[in-house]
């Protein structure tokens, strides 16, 4: 009851402070308006739930693997750091695991996205190529895909296309190696090739399987500011 309560308190305070958007505040009055800003509210509130459960998830996996102090498991503790967006805290695993087990790629290939996600990008570029040589397959290839952000990252736009070249001989071209390729071409200077490269993800994403095209469209929007020259 009374988080009933809370909640349509939240929701007059919410109604009374879009009213006073200028330009929009007019859909908020009256009956319509009350109903907007509750459904917005609601949704909202379960956005934050989900997030904080997933993170309250994540910390329960990493206790757990807290509680075992060798290679494999740092590996493991600082994948789920890494994966949660904690690229800092993920690195003293992934440095431990790394040196562990030497000749285990998949260490390299998160140590090396870590190091990129710092702005380290020589190091990345270091580590993703020891991936790569470990295993080519690393990720389904997202090592190539990685290393081309990497050496694109450190103004090696040649070595990024090399990369690419080799995911795309093993596999099909995507949406992300398409647009990484327009990157690459835009940074060498030639214009109209990457603009071109940048209009066909659309199309790679219009390809795709349907459950596997929300994850691509990230890509699609990447790229048409690629067209307008806003990519980075």
């Amino acid at each position: 009851m009374l988080r009933l309560l809370a909640f349509f308190v939240g929701v007059f305070f919410a109604l009374r402070v879009l009213q006073l958007v200028p330009g929009v505040g007019w859909l908020f009055h009256g009956f319509f308006g009350f109903w907007l800003t509750a459904i917005g509210l609601a949704w909202g509130l379960s956005v934050l739930s989900a997030r904080w459960e997933s993170r309250r998830r994540l910390k329960r996996q990493i206790d757990a693997l807290g509680q075992v102090d060798n290679p494999h498991v740092r590996g493991k503790r600082g994948a789920l750091r890494l994966a949660s967006g904690d690229a800092r805290g993920a690195l003293p695993d992934l440095e431990a695991a790394a040196a562990g087990e030497h000749d285990v790629a998949e260490w390299a290939y998160r140590l090396g996205l870590a190091r990129l996600a710092l702005g380290d990008a020589r190091a990345a570029a270091a580590e993703l190529a020891r991936a790569e040589q470990l295993d080519a397959d690393c990720a389904y290839g997202g090592v190539q895909l990685a290393l081309a952000r990497a050496e694109l990252a450190r103004g090696e736009p040649r070595r990024a296309l090399d990369a690419l070249e080799r995911f795309e001989r093993a596999r099909d071209q995507t949406a992300e190696s398409a647009y990484l390729r327009g990157l690459v071409l835009a940074r060498t200077g030639r214009g109209p090739e990457a603009r071109a490269q940048f209009a066909s993800v659309a199309a790679i994403v219009a390809r795709t399987p349907q459950f596997q095209r929300k994850a691509q469209r990230p890509w699609m929007w990447r790229a048409w500011l690629g067209r307008l020259g806003l990519a980075r």
